[in-house]
């Protein structure tokens, strides 16, 4: 190779690159409105690091339509569904104001560790955590937005639905028992910390399960070492990289 020739690059990093300079930001100007470092611009345009799904999320909403289908499914989000769940922006807003507009019905991402097949955080408050991110989802994704908080995941327990390290929403309104059979719940354990769980209920036994347990050795009772925290409304999953 000759000096001076440059690696070609995967496209997302370059569509990274042309959506900041199409906004006329530098790397810095970029960053503030993603809320993240200049220096994690930098290493996605030059695809040393690949933005989250959060992250590409946030880019799709600055980037408008068409460009910001790319964006969106590159964050695990089929188009097809989109295009049916979002509506089409008339305004002549700047995307800058559309997503100051937005901050208001976006999900936080909450910096905890929940395990599907290892303990998790052992807090069960988890507004107590760090907000790393902010998630932007269509408003019909979730009844009570005000009460719904993203999490990833650590662990392949709830696959082949919900892979390792997956962006889950949790509705922390729904959290009745008796409404919840054959849901996916967000828990706590004394022993065990924050998990993800199926419920099941066989009679009058209610239990947690971890649906790509076939021998069902992850299998917990929900009993008083145990209580439920929120339902899992959605969730975002990165692509399987071909």
């Amino acid at each position: 190779m000759r000096a001076g020739t440059r690696l070609a690059r995967p496209e997302w990093a370059v569509q990274i690159e042309r959506l900041r300079e199409r906004l006329h930001l530098n790397q810095a100007g970029l960053a503030r409105l993603l809320n993240v470092s200049p220096m994690a611009v930098s290493r996605w345009e030059r695809a040393v690091n690949e933005p989250e799904a959060a992250y590409y999320i946030h880019m799709g909403t600055l980037s408008g339509d068409p460009d910001c289908w790319y964006f969106w499914q590159r964050a695990g989000l089929p188009a097809s569904d989109l295009k049916r769940a979002l509506r089409k922006s008339k305004s002549s807003k700047s995307p800058q104001s559309t997503v100051a507009e937005l901050e208001n019905q976006s999900v936080p991402l909450l910096g905890v560790k929940v395990g599907t097949t290892e303990p998790g955080d052992n807090d069960p408050n988890i507004d107590r955590s760090p907000v790393l991110a902010r998630v932007m989802a269509p408003s019909d994704w979730s009844a009570n937005k005000q009460s719904v908080r993203c999490i990833r995941i650590v662990g392949d327990g709830m696959s082949p639905s919900i892979s390792d390290g997956s962006l889950v929403a949790v509705d922390l309104s729904q959290f009745d028992s008796a409404k919840l059979n054959n849901t996916i719940v967000l828990v706590w354990h004394k022993d065990f910390g924050l998990l993800l769980r199926r419920l099941k209920r066989f009679g009058a036994a209610e239990v947690l399960v971890v649906d790509a347990d076939h021998n069902q050795s992850g299998t917990l009772t929900l009993d008083r070492n145990c209580r439920i925290l929120g339902r899992v409304v959605w969730w975002l999953s990165r692509p399987e990289q071909g």
